[in-house]
């Protein structure tokens, strides 16, 4: 049995801004974030989140994890500056289905000039579903790493 259709915007949480992802992956899907450093996020977990199980695929998990350090570090460094992910880890405590929220924190633990280290985590309600963490490398301007 399929999961159920869910509506990627209905009941965003309040004081969160909507934010369209761009790319081959999630391109065209709103997100949300919030905080003086946007290290609040918010995402809706729709049907064709689901796996088979009806839970929501690690793939998805891991996908948003990536997205919402990057973004998070992103935003702390000039605009011009490239950054790749140099290392990512999610540790899958819990599930999420259609129709929940996940909403989380990012906390930066080093924003250099060559590396960027965040962690965080995704919550539904009270529950931890995942703990994330993430390291990023600054490119040069000649697009090799420093």
């Amino acid at each position: 049995m399929p999961p159920p259709k869910v509506d990627e915007h209905s009941g965003a949480p309040e004081g969160f801004v909507p934010r369209v992802l761009r790319g081959p992956f999630f391109g065209g899907r709103t997100v949300f974030t919030g905080g003086v450093l946007t290290d609040l996020f918010a995402a809706r977990i729709t049907g064709d989140d689901c796996n088979g199980l009806g839970i929501t695929h690690g793939g998805v998990i891991a996908t948003l994890a990536d997205i919402f350090v990057v973004g998070f570090i992103a935003a702390q460094l000039p605009a011009h500056a490239r950054l790749v992910t140099a290392s990512l880890s999610v540790d899958y405590l819990g599930s999420s289905r259609a129709g929940d929220w996940l909403l989380g924190r990012i906390h930066a633990h080093r924003i250099g000039r060559r590396q960027c280290v965040a962690s965080g985590e995704f919550r539904v309600g009270e529950r931890t579903v995942a703990l994330i963490k993430a390291s990023c490398a600054i490119l040069a301007d000649s697009g090799t790493p420093q």
